[in-house]
């Protein structure tokens, strides 16, 4: 193993990361449990809201821990940084893409709530002026995943520059090209998921409008406004007085994590439509892609309806 040289940026990835970690039990255990305990949001519609963030305190938790053993067993003497890499790497890639590409709707659903809710309100404000909070307001915290990301890259290459020997070099700037590629993906979902929420439907034909029933899960189904266009199809939802985009998640056995988030706006170039053999008036969305397929089952109000 390479002794770090002095000024090591290594206890600064160390500290950074607790500041990080301190932050998401902020929302988790301020923002995201009372809510749900409180009867804020059911718990479907948290995961939408916050997903995966169980699954992100518990992530960076453990690679805190990891950090914490290096301090204490080798006072930073770099070895190797990992959690970046191979199957732990795809995992948190998956759940900082999910959680980071949804943060906009969480702002734009949680805003929402404040104004009609003022019980709502005032739980906001008083979670918010906890010391826990650090003088930051909900707006401020739910970014930070994001942020977090984009300094792994810098703090490790700072590491690599610290790092006398080649071979524990080599893992160090492996580790931040790992980094790198996790970061350009987050970058491309956020993105992703942006242009389609943002979608100017406007400037788009028109095909069909009308009713149906979305059966999330066996046990969830909501009534939705659906625009057929010519090259999207769109599930719209009543909200008060305005029909609005939401996302929805459900739980998927097989699934390493055991959930899929489900966008309201459907690419046609990618779906393809199936009957429902127990339901006539029923028919199934598929959208396929490398890594597997999300299926929306609609329901209309009628056979010919459907058709």
């Amino acid at each position: 193993r390479s002794p770090i040289k002095p000024q090591t940026p290594v206890p600064e990835l160390f500290l950074t990361e607790h500041a990080h970690v301190r932050m998401l039990r902020v929302l988790l255990e301020l923002f995201y449990q009372p809510m749900l305990r409180e009867g804020f949001f059911d718990e479907q519609e948290l995961s939408t809201i916050f997903p995966s963030l169980e699954d992100l305190v518990e992530v960076h938790t453990l690679f805190l821990d990891s950090l914490k053993k290096l301090r204490e067993e080798s006072g930073f003497i770099i070895a190797e940084i990992g959690g970046f890499e191979g199957t732990e790497g795809s995992w948190f890639q998956k759940i900082s893409a999910r959680f980071c590409s949804r943060q906009s709707f969480a702002l734009e659903q949680l805003k929402a709530k404040q104004r009609k809710d003022t019980r709502f309100n005032q739980f906001i404000q008083e979670a918010e002026s906890r010391p826990r909070c650090r003088r930051l307001q909900l707006k401020d915290i739910i970014p930070t995943e994001m942020q977090r990301l984009t300094k792994y890259p810098l703090l490790l290459l700072s590491i690599t520059k610290c790092t006398e020997a080649a071979a524990e070099r080599a893992k160090v700037e492996q580790a931040a090209e790992c980094c790198r590629q996790i970061l350009n993906h987050v970058n491309q979902e956020v993105r992703d998921m942006e242009n389609l929420m943002n979608t100017d439907i406007t400037k788009r034909t028109l095909v069909h409008e009308g009713p149906l029933t979305w059966r999330v899960t066996r046990d969830k189904a909501v009534e939705v406004q659906v625009l057929l266009l010519d090259d999207l199809l769109v599930l719209l939802q009543r909200q008060e007085e305005r029909l609005v985009l939401r996302c929805h998640s459900r739980a998927l056995a097989p699934a390493p994590d055991g959930k899929q988030m489900l966008s309201p706006v459907i690419r046609l170039r990618s779906a393809m439509t199936r009957e429902v053999a127990t339901d006539h008036k029923a028919f199934y969305v598929i959208i396929s892609w490398e890594n597997g397929a999300q299926i929306y089952e609609l329901v209309a109000q009628s056979v010919s309806e459907r058709k």
